[in-house]
């Protein structure tokens, strides 16, 4: 029988995971919804709505788009909640409660263990065991290519984000957060195929794409080639939900 998870897309990078009484969240900072609802259905997290759970809320680095402070007052209505943030984030954000993480750690907790990976960006990618779940949400660790850069720097990416995904290949993982961003053009899907190829993956969800939906098409005709890609769970908007059982 297998455990019956849930999953929220926030937006951007951000995402919700329920597995029983246990509730993570990675990466929130957009904290006002398009219908004014504070929701889970509408990409909010609203503390009230998740007081009896057991919270573990993820930060992966210092970016707007990926850290926002507002999750630290979550601490005032949550009673079982704890805070696991880059060592990239400013000290101002830091307190006596929050697990500060740096890249190439592993920090165990009864249940919880969490090992991280060094970003090619900023801060650190998680890869997360909890309830003999394996849950893996890569940050800004991406194989970012740019055509405006030159040979050397797209090299040295590739170098860097290869070198990353295998210290990261020897864990099978359940479900993956990847980065999938439009902005890198022909090369927006570069780095979650070099991941899903190398890696044992589940089930894996497309992130830091913004608004535009549009590479969800992308993705599926990608899927017609690269079997790999019939792992990716396309998303059509803010707050929807998918129900997993693994």
């Amino acid at each position: 029988m297998g455990k019956n998870i849930g999953v929220w897309y926030l937006g951007h990078s951000g995402f919700a995971v329920n597995i029983g009484r246990k509730f993570l969240i990675f990466d929130y900072y957009l904290d006002k919804s398009e219908d004014n609802k504070r929701s889970l259905s509408s990409g909010v997290i609203e503390p009230s709505e998740i007081k009896d759970k057991e919270v573990f809320v993820f930060a992966s680095h210092r970016h707007p788009d990926h850290f926002n402070p507002v999750i630290l007052t979550w601490k005032e209505q949550l009673t079982n909640v704890r805070y696991f943030l880059s060592y990239d984030i400013p000290q101002k954000y830091v307190r006596e409660w929050t697990n500060i993480l740096k890249y190439n750690e592993t920090y165990q907790d009864q249940d919880l263990i969490i090992k991280t990976f060094k970003s090619t960006d900023e801060g650190i990618a998680f890869l997360i065991n909890i309830e003999g779940i394996s849950i893996y949400h890569a940050g800004d660790l991406n194989w970012w290519h740019w055509n405006e850069e030159s040979k050397s720097w797209n090299n040295n990416m590739a170098a860097q984000f290869k070198r990353e995904v295998d210290l990261i290949k020897n864990h099978s993982i359940d479900i993956a957060f990847l980065t999938a961003d439009p902005r890198q053009e022909s090369s927006e899907l570069m780095g979650m195929e070099w991941f899903l190829n190398i890696v044992d993956v589940k089930i894996a969800f497309p992130m830091h794409f913004g608004i535009d939906y549009g590479i969800m098409d992308r993705i599926k005709s990608t899927a017609d080639n690269n079997p790999a890609f019939t792992k990716v769970k396309t998303i059509s908007k803010r707050g929807e939900y998918f129900k997993l059982i693994l």
